[in-house]
C-alpha cells in the first residue's frame, strides 16, 4: 500500500500479482477483441522482484489509431486514457487505472509494428532468468523510490541508468 503522501512505493513481491493480472486480462480480452495478445509486463510480472504495486499490462493491436469504441469500453472498466503520455511514440496509448483512489494498473496498448512489446518481453524474461540482474534492478528501484517518493517522473529518472544497463544486457541475452 502507498504510504500517505507517497505516489511511489516499492514493496516486496506479492504472490497475488499474477492472479490480479489474469483477472484483468480476462476483462480486457472482452473489450479488446482485436488484440493480438495481452501480457503481464513490468516488475510485478517477475517472480520475487519488489515493485510498485501497480500491474503493468501490454496489449498489442493491429493499429492504435483504430480505437474510438475501445476508449469508451476501457473507460467503463476504470481505465483513463492519457493522450500524450508517450508523446514521442504515436504507436503507444497509455491508460492508468485507479481503484479506491490508488493507482492499481497501467495498460499500455501498442500497434503491432511497435518495437516496445518485444523489448518489454525481453526485459521481463531476462530479469526472471537472471536473479543477480533482478536484485541490482530492485536495489535501483528502492533507492529511486526513497529519493523521490512524491514523483513518478523523478523516480523513473533516478533508476534510468541501471534500467538501460539491464536492458542492454537483456538484448544481448535475447540474441
Amino acid at each position: 500500500m502507498n504510504s500517505p503522501g507517497r505516489v511511489v512505493d516499492v514493496v516486496a513481491f506479492d504472490p497475488t500479482w499474477p492472479d490480479q493480472f489474469e483477472r484483468e486480462r480476462r476483462l480486457l480480452a472482452e473489450v479488446l477483441p482485436r488484440s493480438l495478445g495481452i501480457e503481464h509486463i513490468g516488475s510485478t510480472s517477475v517472480p520475487g522482484l519488489a515493485a510498485k504495486p501497480i500491474i503493468d499490462i501490454q496489449a498489442v493491436v493491429p493499429d492504435v489509431k483504430d480505437n474510438a469504441v475501445v476508449l469508451e469500453a476501457l473507460d467503463r472498466l476504470g481505465y483513463a486514457f492519457r493522450p500524450g503520455a508517450f508523446a514521442d511514440d504515436d504507436q503507444h496509448l497509455f491508460f492508468p487505472k485507479d481503484t479506491a483512489g490508488r493507482r492499481t494498473h497501467h495498460l499500455h496498448i501498442f500497434s503491432v509494428n511497435s518495437p516496445h512489446p518485444q523489448q518489454n518481453r525481453i526485459f521481463r524474461d531476462y530479469l526472471a532468468a537472471h536473479p543477480d540482474a533482478a536484485r541490482r534492478y530492485e536495489a535501483a528501484k528502492r533507492r529511486a523510490a526513497n529519493l523521490h517518493p512524491d514523483s513518478r517522473a523523478r523516480y523513473g529518472e533516478a533508476k534510468e541508468e541501471v534500467t538501460l544497463q539491464v536492458l542492454a544486457q537483456a538484448r544481448l541475452w535475447a540474441r
